[in-house]
């Protein structure tokens, strides 16, 4: 008998031991099933956020060219209203690709409170970087936009009774009148906009440049080698062609923020060195981010003193578990062509504009189907 109330009550231990660990795996189950669904919600929220923050519905490139084809008879009966045409063939906007403006603020009397407040002293957007993230072939580009392209500028409240005055300059001043808070982002997203055809834009992010060595830091540095025809001495002398550097603080800001306005297209050579910058530290956080998904969250904590953007948390998580894994290749920065004119006080870079609409096919495009 006593045997049998030792394995009675032994298993009777056992059941309740098994029990509780039942209850425990289930209740881990259930965390982990509840954390997996807020991940996805938040993940849905911030892609929805995405959609619904763009500016404008679809490009807008339909023009005569398209003439002769929509009235031959084999696309005249399936013609659709945003096809467009290049080199014989038939293309359609990709609704899928999402678009992020980023953009480099210069302003001297800076010292973190990004809210200038003062409607012409905004600061101007030096730097200005549209990042394509295209999930057809699961891609990151970037189109690099000269800050001295020649662009209408609204000069907001500048006329008689308030009304708004436009002016043609560079498309940097734009971001100063709107006093340097979301309305110069904007403005300045706009302003992108209407150069690239009316492109949509789904979110910007407006950094002063004294952010950059927290940003360029947080990813250890940026090593890259000088081209041998970039002459970067004046920024530092013993900075020679050919050579390796490793950037790291006020060198990265030098690097990519130097120039001498004194020199003829100083804004090119500039903006040489600074898709130069971004090949490399695009990759790094890339790999940052693959390490790490919270990543970008956590740089941006670190300067959001610096920045205005209309990104929410979960857009930005979104993003960053979206399109880490996403290519990013050296040939993946793209510059507009164009020439520079002078007058008496400015340069102004005026695009081709027969190229940028084939640059603009090339990046937001797709060729259509006509099989299906």
């Amino acid at each position: 008998m006593g045997k049998r109330r030792r394995s009675r009550r032994i298993e009777s231990r056992n059941e309740y031991i098994l029990k509780r660990v039942l209850i425990i795996l289930g209740c881990i189950f259930a965390v982990g099933v509840i954390l997996v669904a807020a991940v996805k919600i938040v993940t849905i929220v911030g892609r929805n956020r995405l959609v619904r923050n763009a500016n404008t519905e679809g490009p807008n490139l339909t023009e005569e060219s398209n003439a002769a084809i929509i009235s031959d008879p084999v696309y005249a009966s399936d013609w659709q209203e945003g096809w467009v045409t290049l080199d014989g063939k038939v293309y359609e906007y990709n609704e899928d690709i999402r678009t992020f403006l980023v953009l480099g603020i210069d302003n001297a009397h800076s010292s973190g409170d990004v809210d200038y407040g003062e409607i012409t002293k905004g600061g101007q957007s030096d730097g200005i970087f549209l990042v394509i993230m295209n999930p057809t072939d699961e891609s990151i580009k970037v189109l690099a936009v000269n800050r001295d392209t020649k662009v209408d500028v609204l000069m907001v409240g500048g006329g008689e009774g308030g009304s708004d005055l436009w002016s043609e300059a560079n498309i940097a001043v734009q971001h100063g009148f709107g006093g340097g808070g979301a309305y110069s982002c904007e403005l300045t997203r706009d302003a992108v906009s209407r150069l690239l055809f009316d492109v949509p834009i789904h979110g910007y992010a407006a950094i002063n440049y004294m952010a950059i060595p927290e940003i360029n830091d947080s990813v250890g540095g940026v090593e890259l080698t000088l081209p041998e025809d970039m002459d970067v001495s004046m920024v530092r002398k013993a900075w020679k062609p050919g050579a390796t550097i490793n950037l790291k603080g006020k060198d990265a800001y030098d690097f990519v923020h130097y120039r001498d306005t004194t020199v003829f297209e100083s804004q090119r050579q500039r903006l040489g060195r600074q898709k130069l910058y971004l090949k490399t530290f695009i990759k790094k956080v890339k790999a940052k981010t693959k390490e790490d998904i919270t990543f970008p969250v956590s740089v941006y904590n670190k300067v959001k003193d610096y920045t205005v953007t209309d990104l929410t948390v979960d857009s930005i998580g979104y993003m960053a578990s979206e399109y880490y894994d996403y290519s990013f290749e050296e040939d993946d920065i793209y510059t507009m062509e164009g020439h520079t004119e002078t007058d008496e006080f400015f340069e102004y870079f005026i695009p081709d504009k027969d190229s940028l609409r084939e640059l603009i096919i090339k990046l937001f495009y797709k060729e259509v189907d006509r099989n299906n």
